[in-house]
C-alpha cells in the first residue's frame, strides 16, 4: 500500500471534522484540501531528501514523530495550538516545515494553495497539521519497527522519491503541480 493511502487511513471523518473546524472551512473543503496537501507534502519531502543533509533531516523528523499515528486526534489538537507564524513551529527555518521541506517550503505551500483554494495561512496551518501524520506513517512504513534513527538516509531518499511518484500518478488534481516540484529537483541535479 502506498504511503499516501496509509496516511489517508488515519484521516477519518472525525479527523477531517477537526481539520475543518481548525481551518474554518466546511468538511468537504477540508477533505479536498487534505487530498491536495498529502501528495504535495510527499513531493516536498522527496525533493528535500534528494539534497545534501535533507534525507537525514527528514529521517530525524520521522524518528521524532514515530508515535504520532497512535493518536492522530491529539496530534491535530496540538497542531491547532502550534505557532505557524514566521519563526514558529511551522514557519521559520527551524520549524517542522523548514526541517522537512528545506528551501522548498514555500513551493509546497503554494502548491497546496493552488490545488485546494485555501488562503496562505490556512494552507500553512494544514501543512503543520498533516506533516507529523505523514512523518509518523513514513516511520512506521519505512523503518518497520526498527528505530528511524538507525535507517540509511539514502534509503529514505529513494523511498520518498518513489512514494512521491506514486502520489503524482494517484492524484491527478495535483499531479501537474507535484510534477513541477519533482522535476525542478531533477533539473538542478538535486
Amino acid at each position: 500500500m502506498a504511503l499516501l493511502d496509509m496516511a489517508q487511513q488515519y484521516l477519518g471523518q472525525n479527523e477531517v471534522g477537526q481539520i475543518s473546524q481548525q481551518l474554518g472551512v466546511n468538511p468537504a473543503v477540508a477533505q479536498s484540501a487534505i487530498a491536495a496537501a498529502l501528495p504535495m507534502i510527499l513531493g516536498g519531502m522527496a525533493k528535500h531528501a534528494s539534497q545534501p543533509d535533507g534525507a537525514a533531516a527528514i529521517q530525524q523528523a520521522a524518528s521524532a514523530h514515530e508515535s504520532v499515528t497512535d493518536d492522530v486526534s491529539s496530534v491535530l489538537q496540538g497542531s491547532a495550538l502550534a505557532d505557524v507564524a514566521p519563526g514558529g513551529a511551522g514557519g521559520g527555518a527551524g520549524g517542522l516545515l523548514g526541517r522537512i521541506f528545506g528551501q522548498h517550503r514555500d513551493t509546497v505551500q503554494e502548491g497546496v494553495q493552488q490545488a485546494s483554494g485555501l488562503d496562505p495561512e490556512k494552507a500553512k496551518k494544514l501543512l503543520v497539521m498533516l506533516s507529523p501524520i505523514v512523518l509518523g506513517v513514513l516511520a512506521r512504513r519505512q523503518f518497520g519497527g526498527q528505530p528511524a534513527a538507525q535507517a540509511d538516509p539514502g534509503q529514505v531518499a529513494g523511498a520518498l522519491r518513489q512514494e512521491a511518484q506514486t502520489a503524482q500518478r494517484q492524484s491527478p488534481h495535483v499531479g501537474g503541480l507535484l510534477g513541477k516540484l519533482l522535476d525542478a529537483a531533477e533539473s538542478r541535479g538535486a
